[in-house]
């Protein structure tokens, strides 16, 4: 009978510990607040469009609204392989062609320069081949443009992220051609390195400002002789939010996924390469007064050790991994 009592008592116990006889949590009377989720919002797709007319504001500013009027108008006949636009002297035509090299590359493959004759207001152009020949070249060298910026850029953001996309898709795209001639760069310029994934400095260079020409990003190109006079080399002037800064494509070949040699100042520009500011040359026509492109703003210094990085386009924030360091930090834009 013991027994039996003692065998009753513990199962009240056990059954006491698991039941819903324990003693209730107690209830706030004001709820605590739920943790914070981040919401990010869908990235908005690039809605690009194969653009015939860019121009960097200076040239624009500079020579004013007749140039600009001939240059589209410049554009437009080599696209289709019409042999005249209008033009006012053959000064104004050296100095469209001298444009066109970083504002429409695809007129120095075909147009005869020499060959051209400027009479009563008129430029009548020699081709390097058949207006068809033209016209089916300008299509593929607008689709490959076209190709270049829509894989590069997928979302509308900001200039500066835009810019940063592009650098690093063609870093990856092209190739320093180690045996180029000056008949290479003289023939075709830019063209060749956007349409075969070659080239040197002026052509890298003049691919990037076209493209960036193209995401209405100001930009133009800058050269510069070593501090020694051994070498001289050419990269880009782009501008964010008024301020101008060196980006440096062909430097970029060698780390792709870097951003070592974006947004420089002058003083990181110099400091890579032994470029003295005082020598710098700025666009392909006389830009005129150079002090006005001086880049004094340091914006990108958290970027100039990043031997990587990753765009969070929902976020809206740079993942970078410090090449000293190899940590990894977050910035939001």
């Amino acid at each position: 009978m013991t027994g039996k009592v003692i065998t009753a008592v513990l199962a009240v116990l056990v059954c006491t510990a698991c039941s819903t006889g324990q003693k209730e949590p107690e209830i706030p009377e004001t709820p605590l607040p739920a943790p914070e989720i981040e919401v990010c919002p869908q990235p908005v797709f690039s809605a690009y469009e194969f653009q015939r007319h860019v121009l960097p504001e200076e040239i624009i500013r500079i020579y004013g609204a007749e140039f600009e009027r001939e240059f589209h108008a410049f554009c437009d006949a080599v696209s289709e392989g019409t042999d005249a636009f209008p033009c006012t002297s053959a000064r104004q035509f050296h100095l469209i062609m001298s444009a066109a090299r970083t504002c429409f590359p695809f007129a120095l493959k075909w147009v005869d320069e020499d060959g051209t004759a400027v009479r009563n207001g008129t430029a009548y152009l020699i081709y390097k081949g058949t207006p068809e020949e033209v016209r089916e070249d300008f299509g593929r060298f607008a689709r490959k443009v076209t190709d270049i910026i829509s894989e590069a850029v997928p979302y509308e953001e900001p200039d500066e992220i835009r810019a940063m996309e592009l650098l690093t898709y063609i870093a990856h795209k092209d190739i320093f051609d180690e045996n180029h001639t000056l008949d290479d760069m003289l023939e075709t310029g830019p063209y060749r390195a956007i349409m075969n994934d070659i080239g040197i400095c002026q052509e890298i260079a003049g691919e990037y400002i076209y493209c960036l020409l193209q995401l209405g990003i100001n930009a133009f190109p800058c050269a510069s002789l070593t501090a020694d006079k051994s070498g001289a080399h050419e990269w880009v002037m782009a501008e964010f939010d008024g301020k101008y800064y060196h980006i440096d494509p062909t430097y970029t070949l060698t780390y792709p996924d870097s951003l070592f040699f974006f947004g420089m100042n002058d003083l990181q520009r110099e400091y890579y390469g032994d470029f003295p500011p005082e020598w710098y040359s700025y666009g392909d026509i006389d830009l005129s007064a150079p002090e006005t492109y001086a880049a004094e703003d340091d914006r990108f210094l958290n970027l100039w050790l990043a031997e990587s990085y990753e765009i969070d386009h929902e976020c809206r924030k740079i993942r970078i991994r410090d090449h000293n360091t190899g940590e990894i930090s977050e910035l939001s834009y």
